[in-house]
């Protein structure tokens, strides 16, 4: 009898140090098993191979050949030669550049491989444990004066954990300086809906808006104040936020048969809760070079008179990091409280 109640104990502290969990800086590899940086690793190949499917979505289209002026049967036969040889050999992609083809795929293409793209990261963790334990006494007799007495206490824990970076790319290096092996085993084709960092995000379809936008839309730099009106290149923003609570908890309790005038248990309770939440900011930059998007002039009319944000030039990476610094600062995207 003994042996069977202390195998009982332990088997109940051993739950207990489960539930009460074990992470000082909760991350996500507790969670999903992968780190932050097989995430960005993950993020950025996504977004190489949208890139890639974009451009040869384009060269390869029939429905694009149709409009000479669209793509160029020189273009589109260049296309499909490169897409031949990316199915034999996916490191063939790398070797094209948008002066291969003429006309308005060169526009196109040059405008797809200028494009900065910026990510900016926010990993937060946090982990609740809570053990609550109560005890009620009571002295049974003389019956005439019940005596009774509760007791309770807490231990309580949190721990959270925020990471923040920031990555940049630009999508001609990105194809062109980026080897296939890089993405073997990190290239994420379905979404995960459990722990969506952790899966495809949706990179294309930002990727398709910011060019069909940029060449027809009259995109401008990210503005604010539509009463201010000043030229500056195109950019666009995209903020994803996947928050992921899981939780649990157990209530083991003993109850007594008091007897007798002194006072005693009558039952004893461990109430344990657990929690873990995880709330994932990906923010993510498109901007095209001020230099380059002169490149647009050819393909569309003059650019809305556009900006307050005062443009200086420089690096199509440095712009989409900008971008994302402006989308932050404004505030756009602001937690559900």
């Amino acid at each position: 009898m003994r042996t069977r109640a202390k195998r009982t104990r332990i088997s109940l502290f051993g739950a207990l140090l489960v539930l009460s969990g074990c992470a000082i800086a909760p991350v996500t590899d507790d969670v999903a098993h992968i780190s932050a940086s097989n995430i960005a690793r993950q993020v950025r190949c996504e977004a190489r191979q949208a890139v890639i499917d974009a451009l040869l979505g384009y060269l390869t289209s029939p429905d694009n050949n149709m409009n000479k002026k669209k793509l160029d049967d020189y273009s589109y036969a260049v296309g499909n030669e490169l897409k031949r040889a990316y199915h034999e050999n996916p490191e063939a992609i790398r070797a094209f550049d948008p002066s291969q083809v003429t006309g308005f795929a060169r526009t196109v293409t040059k405008l797809l491989y200028s494009t900065g793209i910026a990510y900016y990261y926010d990993l937060t963790g946090l982990e609740t444990n809570n053990i609550d334990p109560a005890a009620n006494l009571i002295r049974p007799t003389p019956i005439t004066s019940l005596v009774t007495l509760g007791l309770t206490g807490n231990f309580d824990r949190q721990r959270q954990n925020e990471w923040s970076f920031t990555i940049t790319d630009n999508f001609g290096n990105l194809v062109q300086k980026t080897s296939e092996s890089y993405c073997t085993h990190h290239l994420v084709r379905t979404e995960d809906y459990v722990y969506p960092i952790a899966g495809r995000i949706g990179l294309a379809k930002l990727i398709k808006e910011f060019t069909l936008m940029s060449l027809f839309e009259n995109l401008d730099e990210l503005n604010k104040d539509v009463a201010t009106v000043k030229k500056g290149p195109p950019s666009m923003v995209q903020q994803l936020q996947f928050t992921t609570t899981i939780g649990g908890g157990a209530s083991p309790k003993i109850v007594f048969a008091p007897t007798g005038p002194q006072l005693q248990a009558t039952d004893v309770s461990f109430p344990v809760t657990v929690s873990r939440k995880d709330t994932h900011q990906l923010t993510v930059g498109l901007y095209l070079d001020k230099g380059e998007a002169k490149i647009l002039d050819v393909a569309r009319g003059p650019i809305y008179e556009g900006s307050l944000i005062t443009a200086s030039g420089g690096r199509a990476e440095q712009g989409a990091a900008r971008a994302v610094q402006q989308f932050l600062a404004l505030k756009i995207f602001k937690p559900v409280l």
